[in-house]
């Protein structure tokens, strides 16, 4: 049976924004509450949550508890953890209840659970040896019941490991501990300082029904079987030796008669590949070739016992066991106007399989067969090869096929493009260079910094998330002046401001016909306020853009028996009319849309938006459920609500829960070195894109991730740009208490976020007089001098350009301190690393280097030098370059 959905999936990407309680950031799952222990444990946007040792780590206690007692409830667990190489005794990854463990013991990692039994304790364990210290790992422990006993499954970076059963009985918890769980250390009270040393990524909580079921780990895929060679012809050959390259496995492996005339494609005349070597269980050998190799005689694929022949163009034979069998060819697949074969022999216990296409078997027979020692493919052939493959299983050989064609044509651009199973780095590449921005991604890129502006009932209340049953009298900005918040966004360089219409308590800053938990049930202006009206004008007539976030989340609503409540995804009529309605008679367009009970209110509001406020260029969602229990989940109809925005507001940016800007992984503002605005993707089951290799990731697009995301089951690359958002104080409601950042660290913040290829989302909170604090104005005056002062002239503004790559003779001699240059992402993104010189003494002198560009990267130079010549050379490149700035400071 499926997994029920996560209790807890959080990437450490939010922060402790109440005293020592975590608060969750923008997609994370967190169905309780998650505390650090001693106040030390730190967050870091790439290593995670930061621990020490000793009593550091956090607990989490589930809002429902998962079982009391004896633990009859199936559950999984899922860390990511980067160990040091020193560790106490027993220094604990995860730990739940005081019953499951997975920790360290001397130079072993233990797990297991503790059990009792009328009266006795004992201790069901198993033990592997620990994993490489600073190095990222994924401890998953999938704890099962099973009668009157349970059974805890392991898997140690997708390995599987000897399991944990007990007949007799149950893991017990600890009376003192209920049902916490613990992240990086325990929650048994007499094993508090059990602390790891390291840091952890993500953690992941669910639980389960029935049998477990390997596929439901997400952190760390189940290895399936053993790749000994896979490889699409992207190396090199040197003295007949195959070196393999990004992404191929291929030791031993020999190539004879034959060259690689353009990666992907393997050129033989009369030659072949080999290989020797041992392999386990069963063997499942491939190669995928050009139908011009296929001439009578020539051996495809050489087991030894078993040999697959070419008999021409149209069918091949199976030499095993002493008999020839013939099996027809189907005709040859096509992948960009080039025609190719995929052919497999599978050996298993006896058995011999024939496929002839990914997951088809044309053929199988029993045959007596030593194991296999040697492989040979395309023995005496000539023509193209695209790949050959070989790898071991056991249990069943593995789906799909592990060779796939390196055959790259003439590629149309796109916003997306399809991954295949197994593609190779070539094809994935070419498509990554091939894919474009829609018009209103660059525009929403071009405007680099963006402001948050979080206001509503949690400024009266101190609360950072409310509960949805707040008085809405409570809401009382008797000063309210959007005037005041557009002047200084404007004076701060922002050029579109995001007002939070509803935030996951539900309360509403426009008077919606569809609730009454809004600005209409307040006393403030007589229940006639309405802030979205207010903040709207404000924002156009300063000149800046508008967007709306509304949360998907919705506690008001869960009260209200709407939100969470079981219904059908069924046909709504949007906008729907209520008893009264001032639209009556009116000749509105009119829109059907499968949507839940919830899913028919969000897209009633949502119409209500983007019909009466005029021209809106930013919808903003996030993935919150809110702090409702964790078996009531919503599946939010975001297909439904996409297709709403586009026909209402087609220039409208959708974002973070959107198809058009992603989340950049943390809520610290900090973009990674090198952000590409293609990436891999998956789709949610909610119709929602999502990160293949999950927000966390600290390289999303090089070629390396493009090939971890195939790996990771990625169905598409997409043109999906970085939001890196942030706020200006600890919290993102205004606290009284709190201050703004320091400048140093703001301007930190900017040329991490826009000086690495992402949009800055900068939340400044409103107080409860409705302006923004004083405080906070005056930081972001200083803020926008310090960049000022930091690069105030472009020096290549006043030089010459010359075609020696992207070369500028300055004005005269100057000292030169950053370099900032950007493509024109009309044409894609190409540039994967490049170097800056200058001109120094005669001689070229490399001063930086540099990965990722996209719109913006601003280099700043470790040692500043004076010189009248800076040059900038890309040194490698998906396609055409099309540099669009280049300035000097």
């Amino acid at each position: 049976m499926a997994a029920d959905p996560d209790v807890l999936d959080v990437s450490f990407g939010g922060s402790f924004s109440s005293g020592n309680t975590y608060t969750a950031a923008t997609g994370e799952v967190m169905g309780g509450t998650l505390t650090r222990r001693t106040g030390a444990e730190s967050l870091d946007p790439v290593r995670g949550l930061v621990l020490a040792g000793a009593a550091d780590g956090v607990r989490f206690q589930p809002g429902t508890p998962i079982t009391g007692g004896s633990v009859q409830r199936s559950f999984l667990v899922e860390t990511a953890f980067t160990p040091a190489a020193t560790q106490s005794n027993l220094a604990t990854v995860t730990a739940i209840g005081g019953a499951v463990f997975g920790r360290y013991s001397g130079s072993n990692l233990q797990y297991g659970f503790s059990s009792e039994v009328n009266g006795q304790w004992t201790d069901v364990v198993q033990s592997v040896p620990v994993p490489s210290a600073g190095e990222q790992h994924v401890l998953a422990l999938a704890y099962e019941v099973d009668g009157a006993g349970a059974t805890l499954h392991a898997f140690l970076d997708g390995q599987q490991l000897p399991a944990a059963t007990s007949t007799a009985g149950t893991a017990t918890w600890h009376p003192d501990a209920g049902a916490e769980i613990g992240v990086g250390n325990e929650v048994h009270p007499s094993a508090l300082q059990r602390g790891l040393a390291g840091s952890v990524r993500q953690v992941r909580l669910a639980t389960f029904t029935g049998a477990f079921n390997p596929a439901d780990l997400r952190l760390a895929k189940p290895i399936a079987s053993t790749p000994k060679v896979s490889v699409g012809f992207e190396g090199t050959i040197s003295q007949g030796q195959y070196a393999p390259g990004l992404g191929e496995k291929a030791s031993q492996l020999a190539v004879a008669g034959g060259k690689i005339t353009e990666p992907g494609r393997l050129k033989l005349a009369g030659g072949g590949v080999s290989w020797r070597g041992e392999l386990d269980g069963g063997v499942l050998a491939e190669t995928v070739v050009s139908p011009d190799l296929l001439d009578r005689g020539t051996s495809l694929i050489d087991l030894g016992d078993v040999e697959l022949v070419a008999q021409g163009k149209h069918s091949v034979v199976l030499r095993a066991g002493g008999k020839s069998t013939e099996v027809r060819l189907p005709a040859a697949a096509v992948k960009e106007g080039v025609a190719y074969h995929y052919l497999g022999v599978v050996v298993d216990e006896g058995k011999v399989s024939v496929l002839t296409a990914p997951g088809v078997t044309a053929l199988s027979t029993s045959v007596a067969t030593d194991q296999v020692e040697e492989v040979r493919w395309l023995t005496g052939a000539r023509g193209t090869a695209y790949g050959v493959g070989l790898s071991s299983f056991l249990g069943k050989p593995p789906a799909g096929l592990k060779a796939l064609p390196c055959v790259v044509g003439k590629l149309r651009p796109a916003q997306t493009m399809p991954v295949a199973e197994g593609e190779c780095v070539t094809s994935l590449v070419a498509k990554a260079s091939a894919i474009r921005p829609e018009p209103r991604q660059v525009e929403w890129q071009r405007m680099e910094q963006t402001a948050f502006l979080h206001f509503g009932v949690n400024t009266f209340t101190g609360l950072e998330w409310g509960h949805g049953d707040e008085d809405p009298d409570l809401f009382q900005p008797t000063g309210l002046d959007t005037d005041q918040w557009a002047r200084t966004l404007r004076d701060s360089g922002f050029k579109l401001a995001i007002l939070t219409v509803k935030h996951h308590d539900g309360f509403l800053l426009y008077p919606s016909r569809y609730s009454d938990h809004s600005v209409a049930s307040s006393s403030w202006q007589g229940g006639q306020g309405d802030v979205v009206e207010a903040f709207v004008k404000s924002m156009r007539k300063y000149g800046l853009k508008v967007g709306l976030y509304l949360s998907p989340a919705d506690e008001n609503q869960f009260l209200d028996g709407v939100y969470a409540n079981g219904s059908a995804h069924t046909a709504r009529t949007i906008p729907t009319l209520v008893p009264g309605d001032d639209r009556a008679g009116q000749d509105l367009p009119q829109y059907t849309l499968t949507a839940s009970d919830y899913g028919a209110y969000m897209l009633n509001q949502l119409y209500e938006l983007l019909t009466e406020y005029g021209p809106v260029d930013e919808v903003w969602f996030d993935g919150a459920q809110g702090r409702i229990p964790p078996d009531k989940v919503e599946t939010y109809d975001f297909p439904s609500w996409y297709q709403l925005i586009r026909a209402l507001a087609p220039q409208a940016t959708i974002a973070v829960s959107g198809p058009d800007v992603r989340w950049v992984g943390n809520e610290s503002g900090l973009a990674r070195p090198d952000e590409f605005n293609v990436v891999p993707t998956i789709t949610k089951p909610n119709g929602a894109p999502d990160y293949a290799l999950g927000y966390a990731a600290a390289d999303q697009g090089s070629r390396k991730a493009l090939l971890a995301g195939r790996d990771a089951g990625a169905t598409e690359l997409a043109w999906w740009p970085a939001e890196s958002d942030v706020s200006i104080r600890e919290g993102w409601f205004h606290h009284p208490e709190q201050s703004p950042r320091s400048v140093d660290e703001l301007a930190d913040i900017y040329y991490k976020s826009v000086g690495r290829n992402s949009v800055l989302l900068l939340n400044i909170p409103p107080d409860r007089q409705g302006r923004l604090d004083d405080q906070d104005v005056t930081r972001l005056a200083e803020w926008r001098a310090r960049l000022a002062a930091d690069m105030p002239t472009d020096l290549a503004a006043g030089g010459r350009f010359s075609d020696d790559g992207m070369t500028v003779r300055l004005a005269h001699p100057s000292t030169v301190r950053r370099v900032s240059l950007g493509e024109d992402i009309r044409h894609g993104q190409q540039v994967e690393a490049g170097v800056v010189e200058v001109r120094s003494q005669g001689t070229w002198k490399q001063v930086a280097t540099f990965g990722a560009v996209g719109h913006k990267r601003i280099l700043t130079l470790d040692n500043p030098l004076t010189t009248d010549q800076v040059r900038v050379r890309v040194t490698q490149a998906r396609g055409k370059v099309h540099l669009l700035s280049l300035s000097i400071y």
